[in-house]
């Protein structure tokens, strides 16, 4: 029993710092599931912390495509804990590794995610996580049409300074994040909007748009190499589909969508809604390159650019704002 109210039922999955529990709220008799640190991390200040911002951010939020936490509390140990809405189903991350989803049902999980963080914007918070794992679909298997944003441990609220010691640690899953997030600078809407992108590209290409065995030479790429088109890997797919991925993964983040609105409704455009032309524009040859704006962002690209060499000067990704 916990917090005098959930009465634990059973368990349902082992995390990298957090157990998940299947419980019954006695004050309504609904299930429940039950977020609790792990022995291992229960004493971590920055866990701890992570755990009180992802229920802060989601209860801050009120969506169809967000998962609803109902209560924050302690156990009789101390140990804090997350009660949220009970759902079963698998995530985007386990659907991709299994099979290809059909572009149709991509495009309608797509545009349920985008809607979900674009909830999450609206009340102030970036996700920081966008990934196909954090992603939870519902529905009979092999045919989800219900998805729900997950897991915001790593969410920014509004203008708070990251507490817990990470305001100068990468932050994030390598493969998804943004320039500005590999060089540990503020971030905002549109680096949710690119790591979507990298969701994208996975999604109807099969396969990331970087895949390296070394973290190096994957990091390398996120800040210094053009996200390919991802019909180079899935020759089935229109061309529109390439604009829009291509915009929402910028390194310039000036360049992309400017709101996840924006990336939705072209996305419905691509769904089928008539009457619109799409908002992103053919990208295929022009530069990109991300310029920090920070001078900790300044000194983290210039120290990669020494170690990456040509890669990084033939972006012109180290050059201070402003220059050409």
């Amino acid at each position: 029993m916990l917090a005098g109210r959930y009465q634990v039922r059973g368990f349902l999955e082992r995390g990298a710092h957090a157990r998940i529990y299947l419980a019954e709220d006695l004050t309504t008799g609904t299930p429940v599931a039950l977020k609790i640190l792990a022995p291992e991390t229960a004493l971590s200040p920055e866990f701890r912390i992570r755990l009180l911002r992802e229920g802060q951010a989601m209860k801050a939020i009120s969506h169809p495509n967000v998962a609803t936490v109902i209560d924050t509390g302690e156990t009789e140990e101390g140990v804090p804990f997350l009660a949220m809405e009970a759902l079963l189903g698998e995530s985007l991350g386990e659907y991709v590794r299994r099979e290809a989803i059909p572009l149709d049902t991509a495009l309608i999980l797509l545009r349920q995610a985008a809607a979900g963080l674009a909830a999450a914007h609206r009340a102030g918070i970036v996700h920081r996580d966008v990934k196909p794992d954090n992603f939870l679909l519902l529905g009979p298997p092999g045919e989800p049409y219900g998805l729900k944003v997950i897991d915001f441990g790593l969410a920014k609220l509004g203008d708070v300074e990251d507490e817990g010691g990470d305001g100068h640690n990468v932050m994030g899953t390598a493969e998804y994040m943004s320039p500005e997030q590999i060089l540990v600078e503020p971030v905002d809407a549109r680096s949710d909007i690119y790591s979507l992108g990298v969701v994208m590209f996975r999604v109807f290409s099969g396969h990331l748009p970087f895949e390296s065995v070394g973290q190096a030479d994957l990091l390398r790429h996120q800040l210094f190499s053009t996200v390919p088109p991802p019909s180079w890997l899935n020759e089935s797919l229109d061309a529109r589909v390439d604009r829009v991925v291509q915009m929402a993964t910028q390194k310039d983040r000036e360049r992309r969508y400017t709101t996840m609105d924006e990336l939705i409704a072209d996305l419905e455009v691509l769904i089928g809604m008539e009457g619109r032309e799409l908002k992103a524009r053919s990208l295929s040859n022009a530069p990109d390159a991300y310029t920090p704006r920070t001078d900790l962002g300044r000194e983290a690209a210039t120290l990669l650019a020494v170690k990456f060499g040509e890669h990084a000067s033939r972006s012109g990704s180290t050059k201070p704002p402003g220059s050409r």
